[in-house]
């Protein structure tokens, strides 16, 4: 059953609360996670013969088929630009940390990373420079292609969460490292980290990546936590030994977490940290208290050493103050 002791993290179980006090690592997403998961498309560069409009409708009904967050920026973008009535879209198809691929109108449109559009082998020469120039200002680069053809690139900026660089530092002082795992580009990922003091950055990593990053660690012994929001994160959420979600995620995301942080506030990770490791020092004095009694008094009741009342009164007094040692958790 799930509970929210914690102010905005909601535990579905005990477990994951108990092995929050052994971690050694956490990593992160970035978009959506350590940033804001609002992005706002900032450039449009079109490098087609095509018209920008006839480009943003294509794109924009392409991108309105996905639950993605950069692709609700750049319909929000496309419909800011001009008026358009979103085009039948036909053969839809998304790879997980790479884009998609549909047929838009007379269009076989791609969208994606830099990666998907390479595994299409569409000659990206001209579309680089911009993206290299995007990542050093901390843009995420989202490239397009039209009937195998480069043909515009969006910069998407999304801004580092207020509590981000607080909960980094938390965690540091916790003695976990933070590391950040992220499909997006080398200069987009060191940016963001930089900003909010992550030293440890694995940019354009696939799902599959993610999971081996988390198992690698596992296997030189580490107890790694996960922090992510979107279906890209669910495999590596399941596999950590404690994911946290943010609550305005994927379905997938929220159900595949031990924990979730209910308005994305990733502050509230080192304090859940604070609160597992404050949590079993309670159960320890409290199983102190229970069995300390019954290994002391019962022997000595047993040889007739000791009033059966006060037997009874010092069993109720070990009861009680059980009880009220647990209380002491609700004012972390």
């Amino acid at each position: 059953m799930a509970s929210q002791p914690n102010g905005g993290v909601f535990i579905r179980n005990g477990k994951s609360l108990e092995t929050a006090t052994h971690l050694t690592a956490i990593i992160f997403d970035k978009t959506g996670t350590i940033t804001e998961g609002k992005p706002e498309v900032t450039d449009f560069i079109n490098v087609s013969p095509l018209s920008n409009a006839i480009l943003l409708t294509h794109i924009a009904s392409a991108e309105n088929n996905s639950e993605h967050f950069l692709a609700q920026a750049i319909v929000n973008y496309a419909q800011d630009e001009h008026d358009f009535s979103f085009k039948s879209v036909k053969d839809f198809n998304i790879t997980a940390g790479r884009g998609l691929q549909a047929k838009v109108g007379h269009y076989q449109v791609l969208i994606g990373n830099q990666a998907w559009l390479e595994e299409h082998n569409i000659d990206i020469t001209e579309l680089l420079p911009h993206a290299h120039q995007l990542g050093l200002k901390g843009k995420t680069p989202v490239f397009t292609a039209f009937n195998g053809y480069a043909s515009a690139i969006f910069g998407i900026a999304d801004q580092p969460r207020e509590s981000a660089k607080q909960a980094i530092a938390a965690l540091n002082q916790l003695n976990i490292e933070t590391l950040m795992v992220t499909g997006d580009t080398s200069e987009t990922a060191h940016h963001i980290a930089d900003l909010v003091g992550i030293k440890t950055v694995i940019a354009h990593a696939t799902p599959e990546q993610k999971l081996q990053v988390i198992h690698r660690l596992q296997d030189e012994g580490g107890s790694v936590g996960m922090i992510g929001d979107g279906i890209n994160d669910a495999p590596a959420l399941a596999a950590a030994n404690v994911s946290f979600a943010i609550g305005h995620g994927t379905d997938i995301a929220i159900e595949s977490a031990d924990l979730t942080l209910v308005n994305g506030d990733i502050s509230k990770v080192a304090e859940t940290v604070e609160l597992s490791t404050y949590t079993m020092k309670i159960i320890k004095q409290n199983l102190f208290w229970a069995f300390g009694y019954n290994t002391v008094a019962i022997p000595i009741a047993a040889v007739g050493k000791l009033n059966p009342m006060i037997a009874s009164a010092a069993m109720a007094l070990s009861s009680v103050s059980v009880i009220v040692n647990s209380l002491r958790i609700n004012g972390k």
